[in-house]
């Protein structure tokens, strides 16, 4: 968003911001500084870099060496055969005889002829030589030094020989400013007739479409002092391991050559014996010594042939080159700045890459301007994003330490003076500090907060859930989807995944869980200083559980005694109203009010022993369940022989297993068992009692011939003040069942029931079994 915007919005750009275009704004000045200083980089051919560059890249794109090619040379051996040098030009006239015959296609004859040989007659023989072979280039030298108020002149062969030679050409080689030579001119010399290049004019013998052989370069002519030189080319040089083929120049003379070896060939001759001079410093210097001016001739001849001679790119293409690559790069360094040193060795390696590719296509160009002015500007870059971070570090330095602080600050040390990098290192690493005991102090509170709490982001992704939290969802929560856990605990309303809502959709509300806990969910936004943009939610699940319980409880006392207790105290005294009214009153007064006493003794009884059961702190220990039920059976039996019951067991050492038990409790709970039994059940029928143990459970079944209860009634049995159809006419609370359930459950047991009306019932009662 633009400044403009931001401010018409009622938004003030932050401080990272303004830092921010304030960096764009001088990266702006700094590209119109070093665009220009690449551009002069580039124009300055003069850089030792340029050739160093050149030298190493060339080793890419070597050449191999055209068969056509074939050296004469007058080496060592030749020079131990024939004798001293020079050697007599008859002899020269025979070796052009012996390569007449043979019929070769060109002979480069890279020997000095511009004086006048020892005798006449030897330059008469050359010249006769040179006539019948019609195939032979003689060399013309350029003066050293011009003479006084002239201009440079060339230095022919002698006229006998000039008249008979193919043509005459120069072989004047380019050193650069290191003293290396690595072009030549193809066409140089006086500027009013300037001439080819020996080896052009070689060339130009193989090529039969004159198209093909317009003269590379650029034939832009550079004159000083009268002489002209235009097109200039790199020579090619062959791979520095690989070499031109040659044979000695006395054994051509000698005949000891097959004709078939030199037929069709471009002959070279020249020296290549160290002491003749004509040896020059090349590329190739640096592993094979000085090279001879006929291999400098041969691997300029052998890229020609192959029409790969190198042409330096022009000045303008390639200084816009140069500065497109580093334009690229500081666009580049402004688009990713996080990225900068792999951008700035990618645009390195382009520009590399480019020279590589444009010496393969022929051409040259010096990837050194742009590779200085990347390194420019990344250098630069760095610089000027560190001062921008020490800015904004210290601005926001100052703006934390200025904030109240929440805990004691420890100091680790002195702010150096003058060094404001070190300076702001050490007030960094105390904010850090800071900033680390603050976030162990809120987690370690959120950690230990009594209700659950989780933070999540704005996607309500989670971040944090403290250990009440880990508990009432009964695992690990971190990077969890927040709702689809809230929907997997039994929010109301979450049932379709693809339909969940948004976070800030939620509503608070209390629910019950899968578990029947009572929880009540709050959600507030977290919102960061500077913005009414959340970026995070905090939620709270407060458990309600035992509060809601309690106020059950409440209303069952409420209940109990508001309807339950007082209808029996009522009744009573009703009844001793009619008695106070009657002189004498009936007999069955006093047994109605009797019955209503002990009605109110047996709720108040079933009242505590639910509570007791409930609440009450149990006294566990090893117990023979066999003693229980024989405990059990003693208090039941005589309810069961007023009904004419028979009490049976089958009580054998599996009855003799031993459980962990409050003894007093669970003994309550099977006579419990057993009263209903007997309750529930016609006169002269069986209540059994069955002991059996599986699997590491005790498992205890009470089977009576009763009423039986019905299906749709069995999953509220256990509940308080359950009343059936099958209990009706029948005196009780519903408490009875309620206790034996509290009891069960406190012993890590379970309770169950099967029945069919009419068929009677049997509950199944299951304990753990000790371990021995």
């Amino acid at each position: 968003m633009s400044l403009w915007k931001q401010r018409a919005n009622g938004r003030e750009p932050t401080q990272a911001q303004r830092l921010f275009r304030r960096l764009v704004r001088e990266w702006l000045w700094v590209g119109l500084i070093l665009l220009p200083l690449t551009a002069l980089l580039s124009l300055s051919h003069g850089l030792a870099l340029n050739n160093l560059f050149y030298d190493n890249l060339r080793r890419f794109t070597p050449l191999p060496v055209d068969p056509r090619i074939l050296l004469v040379t007058i080496d060592d051996y030749s020079l131990q055969q024939l004798g001293r040098w020079p050697w007599p030009r008859a002899l020269h006239g025979q070796l052009l005889d012996r390569l007449t015959d043979a019929k070769v296609k060109g002979v480069l004859f890279d020997v000095i002829l511009s004086e006048p040989g020892s005798t006449v007659e030897n330059d008469t023989q050359l010249a006769a030589a040179l006539c019948r072979s019609g195939t032979v280039f003689l060399p013309v030298l350029r003066e050293g030094v011009a003479r006084y108020g002239q201009d440079l002149e060339e230095i022919p062969p002698v006229p006998v020989l000039r008249h008979c030679a193919r043509g005459l050409g120069h072989i004047n080689a380019q050193a650069d400013a290191d003293g290396t030579v690595r072009s030549v001119y193809l066409r140089e010399g006086p500027q009013q007739a300037p001439r080819a290049q020996l080896t052009w004019l070689l060339y130009q013998l193989t090529e039969a479409d004159p198209l093909s052989s317009l003269m590379p370069g650029p034939a832009t002519a550079q004159i000083s002092r009268g002489w002209l030189r235009a097109n200039p080319v790199r020579i090619a040089f062959i791979d520095k391991a690989a070499g031109f083929p040659s044979v000695p120049y006395v054994s051509v003379l000698r005949g000891e050559v097959p004709a078939e070896l030199l037929r069709d060939r471009l002959i070279l001759v020249g020296s290549t014996a160290p002491g003749l001079g004509d040896r020059y410093v090349t590329p190739q210097s640096g592993s094979q010594g000085t090279t001879p001016g006929v291999e400098i001739q041969a691997n300029l001849l052998n890229g020609l042939l192959q029409h790969r001679s190198i042409v330096a790119l022009g000045q303008w293409p390639g200084m816009l080159w140069s500065m497109a690559l580093t334009a690229a790069l500081l666009g580049l360094l402004l688009w990713r700045p996080r990225h900068a040193l792999w951008i700035t060795l990618g645009c390195m390696g382009l520009a590399l890459l480019g020279s590589v590719l444009m010496l393969r296509l022929g051409y040259w160009w010096s990837p050194v301007a742009s590779l200085l002015g990347m390194l420019l500007a990344y250098l630069i870059w760095n610089w000027r994003r560190l001062s921008v971070i020490l800015a904004y570090f210290g601005w926001e330095l100052e703006r934390l330490d200025n904030e109240p602080k929440v805990l004691p600050e420890r100091r680790r040390g002195q702010t150096p003076a003058g060094d404001v990098l070190q300076g702001q290192i050490v007030a960094l690493e105390q904010a850090l500090s800071r900033t680390r005991d603050t976030r162990r102090f809120i987690a370690d509170g959120l950690e230990y907060l009594p209700v659950a709490t989780l933070i999540s982001d704005p996607d309500g992704k989670i971040l944090l859930a403290n250990r009440n939290a880990r508990e009432v969802f009964a695992h690990s929560l971190v990077g969890q989807p927040l709702i689809a856990q809230l929907a997997a605990l039994g929010y109301p309303g979450l049932t379709e995944p693809a339909h969940y809502p948004r976070l800030e959709q939620l509503t608070a509300l209390e629910f019950r869980d899968i578990q029947q806990r009572s929880l009540r969910m709050e959600l507030a936004p977290l919102l960061p200083v500077d913005s009414d943009n959340a970026i995070g939610w905090l939620l709270s699940l407060t458990d309600l559980s035992v509060e809601r319980d309690a106020e059950q409880q409440r209303g069952v006392l409420l209940r109990f005694l508001s309807h339950d207790l007082r209808a029996p105290h009522s009744a009573i005294l009703a009844l001793l109203d009619v008695q106070s009214r009657q002189p004498s009153p009936p007999r069955q007064v006093y047994s109605q009010i009797e019955q209503q006493v002990r009605r109110a003794l047996g709720l108040t009884e079933a009242f505590v022993q639910l509570a007791k059961a409930e609440s009450e702190a149990y006294q566990f220990a090893p117990s023979m369940f066999a003693m229980l039920v024989l405990d059990a059976f003693d208090q039941a039996t005589t309810l069961a022989q007023l009904k004419h019951i028979h009490l049976v067991h089958d009580l054998d050492e599996e009855g003799e297993s031993m459980v962990l038990a409050d003894q007093p409790l669970l003994t309550r709970a099977l006579f419990n068992l057993l009263e209903n039994a007997i309750k529930y059940s016609p006169a002269n029928s069986t209540v059994n009692v069955r002991v059996s143990c599986a699997e590491g459970w005790l498992r205890c079944e009470i089977i009576d011939q009763g009423r039986g209860i019905a299906a749709q009634e069995l999953p509220l049995l256990f509940g308080q003040y359950q009343r059936f159809a099958s209990a009706k006419g029948i005196d009780g609370l519903g408490l009875g069942l309620s206790m034996v359930k509290a009891v069960v459950d406190r012993h890590q047991g379970r309770i169950s029931c099967r029945s069919e009306v009419g068929q009677g019932s049997c509950f199944i009662l299951e304990l753990p079994l000790l371990e021995e």
